[in-house]
């Protein structure tokens, strides 16, 4: 799925009139036809109580034929225009065509509507709103009614998300088109509600951002043995974190791994060869606080055969952990997938990332991307695109930066969000199952960008399975797994 920042939606409609597809009339009559439907759909509006308020542009045009179409399907609707009546001779056509329906220019919070419309403002609204507007906001926000937000929550920029003071928060929102940015963008994740694109005769030209698909694997033959489905070396765990090698393992071998090689330090052998015996689990050398020491026999020796490599996920802090990371980008040609504690060794020595001949992937959360970029948490969530764009491009890697709405970026920059998921996800060990899934997806032969794009999604997914059968606040880490 594309998305589409304001400008090329409004080529897009203007490609779209200019070679005689539609008017901007009948393309105001489309959208707002098709919205109502929608809602119907969702709601039947029969005999419901239905408050439209309508801003003085086109979004408010919209929003006269959705009032006419809901009263056509039995609702009692009432049209507000807090702001006046309509400017846009198109909106003007279809406010006059209202004739039966109530009219006012006042909302009254107090009125028990079952329904209220949003169709204040659209994409083009980018500003601080006026204490008049903020007033409307909280008005609506507190009414107990089922919320419709048009083309997008008014109050929310269109193309950043950001949202001023505060913005209407939808339970559902209608946009046309295409999704725009602001629905992937953390600041309006929180107004938008569930988002559906309603399909109103317009082709989209172009796109600013991509969405990941659902990955499509070729069928396993027959005839086939481990082998065939490649070997990864699992580099995580240390003493007090056997979980996050547990996780990360399981995942993998999950997702389809032939073998999983782990190297881990004696103190959690036991844990990891109890809880997941499917693994290969081969002790190595520990410091006295029970990390993995650096020795270069044992890496060297346990990479052969391979064909991905997972390093980080519970790996802990230290010098020994900084140089087993700089040797491993330095000196492997292997796919290497870079999590957590590994993250946080390679900020020390970030341009090794120039040196290396490996496929890296990153998948840092926010204050470990803050970490590498030498920024706090705050203004890399307040540029989440344009931080993983650059930093992929500049150090040549393939970057996942995790949160709602997971951002995938290329090292040519282009940027990927990932759609599916929710908050259930938000809990400790979950960046580990994502790496092991990765890391799997690498061994059985995706290229890096195929196997971050794919793992995300199928996180994601796993996650809204798990979700469904025991509800985000229940949910952990390995119920994901489980899901896979």
């Amino acid at each position: 799925m594309n998305i589409l920042d304001k400008s090329l939606i409004k080529k897009s409609e203007e490609s779209a009139v200019q070679n005689g597809v539609f008017s901007y009339l009948e393309l105001m009559e489309n959208a707002g036809s098709k919205a109502a439907e929608i809602i119907n759909n969702t709601i039947d509006c029969r005999s419901k109580k239905v408050a439209v308020l309508c801003g003085k542009g086109n979004n408010g045009g919209d929003g006269f034929v959705i009032a006419r179409k809901l009263f056509e399907y039995g609702a009692e609707v009432t049209v507000v225009t807090p702001f006046g009546k309509p400017c846009s001779n198109n909106a003007k056509y279809y406010y006059d065509r209202l004739e039966l329906i109530e009219k006012t220019d006042t909302f009254c919070k107090d009125i028990n509507y079952d329904i209220i419309i949003d169709s204040l403002f659209g994409i083009g609204f980018d500003r601080q709103p006026d204490d008049q507007t903020l007033c409307l906001f909280e008005n609506i926000n507190s009414h107990k009614a089922v919320k419709f937000s048009i083309d997008l929550p008014s109050g929310v920029s269109a193309d950043s998300g950001r949202v001023y003071t505060t913005a209407v928060k939808a339970d559902y929102t209608i946009t046309f088109i295409a999704l725009k940015p602001c629905f992937v963008l953390p600041d309006g994740l929180d107004y938008c509600g569930e988002v559906t694109v309603a399909d109103i005769g317009v082709k989209p030209l172009g796109y600013t951002y991509k969405t990941t698909e659902k990955p499509v694997f070729k069928k396993r033959k027959v005839n086939s043995h481990k082998g065939d489905y490649g070997t990864a070396l699992i580099l995580c765990g240390s003493y007090g974190m056997a979980g996050a090698a547990i996780l990360a393992t399981k995942a993998a071998l999950k997702s389809g791994l032939g073998i999983a090689k782990c190297g881990l330090c004696e103190s959690i052998y036991l844990p990891l060869t109890v809880a997941c015996p499917e693994a290969v689990c081969l002790p190595l050398k520990q410091t006295r606080k029970g990390g993995l020491k650096n020795s270069k026999t044992d890496i060297q020796l346990l990479s052969q055969k391979c064909k991905a490599i997972l390093f980080g996920c519970g790996v802990g802090k230290g010098k020994d952990i900084q140089k087993i990371l700089k040797r491993l980008v330095l000196t492997s040609k292997l796919p290497l997938v870079i999590d957590a504690d590994g993250i946080n060794a390679l900020s020390y020595s970030i341009d090794i990332l120039k040196k290396t001949k490996a496929p890296i992937i990153l998948t840092p959360h926010p204050a470990e991307m803050a970490r590498l970029c030498g920024k706090t948490t705050a203004e890399v969530e307040k540029n989440r695109v344009k931080t993983t764009s650059d930093f992929a491009k500049a150090y040549n890697c393939t970057v996942v930066l995790k949160g709602a709405r997971t951002i995938i970026a290329d090292k040519n920059g282009y940027v990927f969000f990932n759609l599916n998921g929710n908050s259930g996800m938000a809990t400790g060990g979950s960046g580990d199952v994502l790496s092991g899934i990765i890391v799997s997806l690498l061994a059985q032969g995706l290229d890096p960008l195929s196997a971050a794009k794919a793992g995300v999604f199928l996180h994601g997914e796993a996650g809204d399975k798990a979700d469904s059968k025991l509800g985000e606040r229940g949910m952990l880490p390995s119920d994901i797994i489980a899901e896979l």
